[in-house]
């Protein structure tokens, strides 16, 4: 009889440990999101965050309580969306007292975070492609102080270029094009700075503001280029200045355009692009992710320096390399994400 009440006794408590709510010490994070759940690029980086997280044995449920805040500014552009969702962001990490703020892409930090330097609350930035010491919350990328570290997202341009190459052996002038937003502008100036080392001449480069501008500019290269490089799609207006949508942009280019593209974002070679030596979300997100995982842990923020993931992901169309009457060498379909179809002509 004794055996068996302590049987039940064991079995009852090991229940009651297996379905327990996270406990009382648990580790909160906030993941910040500069866009929409939905988003490609948003997914990928929550992926990334969570699995470092795990790896560094931080699981959700259990010694972590993990939530997810979305500016949604990719598809609400006008400023007063921007200061409404930064005062909605920052009465939550009010609300909450995180121990860790994970900030992705820019308009988390020029909203938000810009207004949690020397706060109590530890940020990790991800996915920025300006300059961070721009926003002031850190010193200097060797040496960020105060309360926030991170890493930056760069263009994978000569790795690209080189990708390219090897489809197209003799391209060497290439034709720019981005919307105008906050996230292309960088990068162009990267670019220019890039093209002799990447062994190319730009021929033209335009930051549309209007679908006009864009449709003009990309016709216009047809003939002045051999390869087209397409940078952002999400900010273009038509000529009553209402935004039009990004997959509508892409649609027409991939069918007006017949010169080979280089994108930089696995999304936007899943999206019909041609190829990409691409910037990985995942990989933002795992880096930000271990980043945490140590500030949670009791090191400081500002004693990380601010870095770049290494690692990129190639990425090819091969639907729209056969639209082109291109041939893929099968030695660059190994160890390369392949897509069969583009999503934005389904």
């Amino acid at each position: 009889m004794i055996q068996k009440s302590l049987f039940f006794a064991l079995m009852t408590m090991l229940f009651l440990t297996a379905w327990a709510p996270a406990s009382a010490d648990s580790k909160r994070v906030l993941i910040l999101q500069s866009y929409h759940a939905e988003y490609p690029w948003v997914r990928d980086v929550n992926q990334g965050i969570r699995e470092a997280l795990e790896e560094e044995r931080f699981m959700e449920g259990e010694n972590l309580t993990l939530t997810t805040f979305y500016m949604d500014t990719k598809r609400h552009t006008d400023a007063a969306w921007k200061q409404k969702k930064a005062r909605e962001a920052l009465t939550l990490i009010d609300t909450l007292s995180p121990g860790v703020v994970i900030a992705s892409d820019d308009n988390a930090q020029r909203h938000v975070v810009s207004h949690l330097t020397d706060t109590p609350w530890p940020v990790v930035f991800t996915g920025v492609n300006a300059e961070p010491t721009g926003y002031g919350f850190v010193d200097s990328l060797t040496a960020p102080g105060h309360n926030v570290t991170g890493c930056l997202e760069r263009e994978r341009f000569k790795g690209s270029i080189r990708l390219l190459k090897r489809v197209v052996p003799g391209a060497s002038r290439i034709a720019v094009i981005s919307d105008d937003g906050p996230t292309s502008r960088p990068i162009l100036n990267r670019i220019k700075a890039q093209a002799d080392a990447a062994d190319v001449t730009i021929t033209g480069i335009m930051a549309a503001t209007t679908f006009d501008e864009w449709q003009r500019f990309v016709l216009e290269m047809q003939t002045q280029a051999d390869a087209l490089v397409v940078i952002t799609y999400h900010v273009v207006k038509n000529n009553i200045g209402e935004e039009v949508a990004p997959e509508d942009v892409l649609r027409w280019t991939l069918e007006n355009n017949r010169l080979p593209e280089v994108g930089f974002w696995k999304w936007a070679v899943e999206d019909g692009l041609l190829l990409s030596e691409a910037i990985s979300g995942f990989q933002q997100g795992y880096h930000a992710g271990t980043l945490a995982a140590f500030i949670l842990e009791g090191q400081a923020p500002g004693e990380f320096a601010v870095t770049t993931p290494r690692r990129g992901e190639r990425c090819i169309n091969l639907a729209r390399a056969k639209s082109l009457g291109l041939a893929i060498p099968a030695d660059l379909q190994t160890f390369t994400t392949l897509f069969t179809d583009q999503r934005v002509l389904k």
